[in-house]
């Protein structure tokens, strides 16, 4: 306890111009140092896409024009940002840092303006830090990071929208659709929101229809440009009826929830058990306390947000789609707010060195679960990912495209990205994210005999027989037994690439 008092409170006030930076460097580093290669295969489709974009000017992939990205303003400023690098590859990757970097700076900001002190603004920031998928998609060339710094940033609008002069939310809100759709359910919470605070009605209208301006103006594109205005990932990935729910999904997407803020819901159960024996104290003065400190969170703004996070996961759950982790990982910054507003007020109803004892303990807690997280599952998953699936694919990639008895090439797979921005092969996908026609297809089988390819590459979704005719001659150019595909799909599987003669 000396040493916190000592050191934690009176050293970090004095450096906090140079604590906070350091800190916005820290999950960049790490990502660096101990999984330096790990990137999703759909951040090789993102790259499809910036490629495509700059060659053609559309939003193509491997040649063919298609609404297979739910994240248009990511592939936009990352294909500008190519320009001046010359390499989509190290454009993507280096944006997705820089974002990481951003969104911590701007959760410290948004802090300040709850008037949070330093040291309790340090736990915070730390706990994002060191979150362990935040550390994982840092700088992965996903939007992840990127999505967050939006988060922020509209939350920034948000508390400050009582300032009439500061009417862009709506354009950035719009904005913030193109890099992720699920900030529709911050579009339309917010406007809850300032229908109910706004006494100039011309403020809230002119807040929906810069958003729907932007949002309608990008749908008139896709659906001009790609016959649809719904993406090929969500017909995808969200096959489902609503309220078809499947226990095991909506078990995983628990855990992502918690998992993604575990120190923060750890102190939050310690809060709410310590309210509520303060509330069954015979005590009217207890009782209200307790009282009051519930109402903290009854402001209309911090409501407001507590719904943006409450209607992301319930639609993912009532729609039966998988969450995953950097999907998530936008709400973060959200979650780590309300917990440093519930401990900031926390001080108020407790003695000075209980007080410090539940700081000392959200500080064990983050370092030591997100850590274990981090180096126990977090690391050596995405390094077997980038070493098995990553490497196996560009291998994969290098056979067909140095394979000259073919001329223009084509090759059904399911996870398209790495093979379709390396192989100069045309993509016909059998999961249907980068191609529409897909869905006009019942299975595999009738799809790849429609579609013809030259080359098939299964990682046991499927049998060859099951999916090209008994009569088709085919030979196995490649094969290979990976370390699984990552967290969600740990299990060892065997990747086979196979030429097929029609």
């Amino acid at each position: 306890m000396k040493f916190f008092e000592l050191f934690f409170i009176e050293k970090f006030k004095e450096s906090e111009r140079i604590i906070f930076p350091i800190l916005s460097l820290l999950p960049v580093i790490i990502a660096l140092l101990f999984m330096p290669e790990f990137m999703g295969d759909d951040t090789y489709i993102h790259i499809g896409f910036i490629k495509g974009l700059l060659e053609t000017g559309k939003f193509s992939f491997t040649g063919t024009e298609t609404y297979g990205s739910t994240s248009p303003l990511w592939v936009i400023i990352n294909s500008l940002f190519s320009l001046i690098t010359g390499n989509p590859e190290s454009s993507i990757t280096i944006l997705s840092g820089l974002f990481t970097i951003l969104t911590i700076l701007l959760l410290n900001y948004l802090l300040k303006l709850f008037d949070l002190n330093v040291n309790l603004r340090f736990l915070l920031i730390l706990s994002l830090a060191l979150n362990p998928f935040f550390i994982k998609w840092s700088i992965s060339g996903m939007e992840a990071s990127a999505t967050m710094s939006f988060l922020i940033i509209c939350m920034i609008y948000l508390f400050k929208s009582k300032d009439d002069s500061i009417n862009y939310y709506g354009t950035f809100l719009g904005l913030s659709f193109l890099l992720r759709p699920e900030f529709f359910v911050v579009f339309v919470f917010s406007l809850l929101f300032l229908l109910k605070v706004k006494k100039n009605f011309l403020f809230v209208i002119s807040f929906a229809t810069q958003f729907l301006i932007v949002i309608i103006s990008w749908l008139v594109y896709a659906y001009v440009h790609f016959g649809t205005i719904i993406p090929n990932t969500f017909r995808a990935k969200a096959k489902d009826s609503f309220f078809h729910i499947e226990p095991e999904k909506l078990l995983r997407n628990i855990k992502v929830l918690v998992a993604g803020n575990f120190p923060e819901f750890i102190i939050l159960v310690i809060i709410i058990l310590s309210l509520i024996l303060i509330k069954f104290r015979k005590e009217d003065s207890a009782k209200n306390i307790s009282r009051n400190y519930f109402n903290i969170i009854l402001k209309p703004e911090l409501i407001s947000i507590l719904l943006w996070i409450i209607g992301f996961y319930l639609f993912y759950i009532i729609k039966n789609v998988t969450i995953l982790s950097r999907y998530s990982l936008m709400f973060v910054p959200a979650i780590i707010l309300l917990m440093g507003i519930l401990l900031n007020n926390l001080n108020t109803i407790l003695n000075e060195k209980i007080y410090r004892f539940v700081l000392v303990s959200y500080l064990t807690i983050i370092l030591a679960i997100n850590n274990f997280i981090l180096f126990n599952t977090v690391i050596p998953s995405s390094n077997n990912f980038a070493r098995g699936f990553q490497n196996t694919f560009k291998k994969i990639s290098e056979i067909i495209k140095e394979d000259t008895s073919v001329a223009n090439k084509s090759v059904a797979l399911t996870d398209v990205g790495i093979v379709g921005t390396f192989s100069s092969a045309k993509v016909y996908d059998l999961a249907g994210l980068v191609d529409s026609d897909r869905f006009n297809y019942p299975n595999y089988a009738e799809y790849v005999f429609a579609k013809k390819p030259d080359y098939l590459i299964l990682r046991e979704e499927a049998e060859i027989s099951e999916v090209i005719p008994k009569n088709v001659n085919y030979k196995i150019l490649y094969q290979k037994k990976v370390p699984g595909f990552g967290i969600n799909s740990p299990e060892p599987r065997t990747v086979t690439l196979y030429k097929i003669f029609w």
